[in-house]
């Protein structure tokens, strides 16, 4: 959530580091994979502030997102609200040297390298039983290829979500939720989520994405540290004969408690 919400800088303990590593379609050669590093603090009057480092590597194209941000809560009793913005920028990089078609000389196969400053605004919403978030973590498109026949942009994305903490009894909680993630120019992306927590310790879940993909998640707290593991699998038929795996490892320090502590479920991709 502080990847791709501003706002929810501080909003969950006085400060916390959460490091990820994603590993997709772990079976091919040169396959996406993510490394993810955000930190966010809770401090005084009502402001929370963050950071986040994202290192994406697809192919020949290597890009960090790097951002600073800053959150203000409205404390409304049992309730409260957090505004956030968020700046930085993007680093790019695309080699082709490294393709079975590389042809030196040719305009449309050189190397690119750039930096694409943005910003991102985001808002929060909780409260004991459910929480609402809303978020445009990049509000501009950015063209990373100035003046060459193929075009690559980093697109503005706009997400939209919530989720609810329901008690049944001996322990158990179940923590459904749903984001959606809008691109232009493609549908609109379904997340939903069902988790059940005992004892806020330990939770177990499925994750469905509309049209792309299922996951299993499970996580363990243990005090102040959480660790959690996610396997996902395509649903389409003819990339599941593919062997097309994903793995994600998630680790978080909490150290301190924000005025509500609790636990959202997995946290979505970009």
């Amino acid at each position: 959530m502080n990847v791709i919400n501003p706002a929810y800088a501080g909003a969950e303990a006085a400060n916390m580091l959460s490091l990820t590593s994603r590993r997709q379609w772990a079976s091919m050669d040169d396959a996406p994979s993510t490394v993810a590093m955000s930190f966010s603090s809770a401090r005084e009057n009502n402001v929370g502030l963050g950071i986040s480092v994202v290192s994406d590597n697809v192919f020949i194209e290597q890009q960090t997102f790097a951002y600073v941000d800053f959150s203000y809560k409205l404390d409304m009793g049992e309730t409260q609200l957090y505004l956030g913005l968020k700046g930085g920028g993007n680093f790019y990089k695309a080699d082709p040297s490294s393709l079975s078609s590389y042809t030196g000389g040719d305009p449309t196969q050189v190397a690119l390298s750039s930096f694409n400053p943005n910003i991102g605004a985001g808002a929060y919403y909780s409260a004991s039983s459910f929480w609402v978030s809303f978020s445009i973590p990049r509000l501009f498109n950015s063209k990373r290829d100035g003046d060459l026949v193929v075009t690559a942009k980093d697109r503005v994305h706009s997400y939209v979500g919530g989720g609810a903490y329901i008690g049944i009894g001996n322990g158990l909680t179940v923590k459904p939720s749903l984001m959606l993630r809008k691109v232009k120019g493609l549908p609109i992306t379904t997340d939903l989520t069902g988790m059940v927590s005992w004892q806020n310790s330990f939770d177990v879940g499925v994750s469905l994405r509309s049209n792309s993909s299922v996951s299993l998640l499970s996580v363990i707290s243990l005090g102040m540290f959480d660790i959690g593991y996610a396997y996902e699998t395509p649903t389409d038929g003819g990339l599941s004969q593919l062997n097309l795996k994903t793995h994600e490892l998630v680790f978080r320090i909490r150290l301190g408690e924000s005025d509500k502590t609790s636990k959202t479920g997995p946290e979505p991709q970009e």
